[in-house]
């Protein structure tokens, strides 16, 4: 049996529209990440001048310069993906809030 008219507002309001803004939030996220690391990935690339995760917390991975280039390699993959795909387009057009509105 097909939706109605209510499962179809409801399913838009509650996972669409959600998840379009959730997107767009990410994006905005990865493109400021993106625009923050020139030094960080400068460091990251020198050989002679490795880094090491300093935490303590015992996370389940410590981080080094490798990981936070495979970081940026897999935001500018994800970034161009989300862009250039095109159907991003009619999901920005299902954003009602602002970016980082209630998210």
């Amino acid at each position: 049996m097909a939706a109605t008219d209510r499962q179809m507002q409801d399913y838009c309001d509650q996972r669409i529209r959600v998840r379009a803004e959730q997107v767009r939030a990410l994006l905005a996220a990865m493109q400021d990440d993106k625009s923050a690391i020139d030094d960080v990935y400068a460091r990251a690339s020198d050989a002679n001048s490795p880094w090491a995760d300093a935490r303590t917390d015992g996370p389940p991975h410590l981080l080094v310069s490798s990981d936070v280039l495979a970081y940026n390699t897999f935001i500018t993959d994800l970034i161009a993906a989300i862009q250039n795909d095109p159907q991003w387009p009619v999901v920005l057009k299902a954003c009602v809030r602002p970016v980082g509105f209630g998210i």
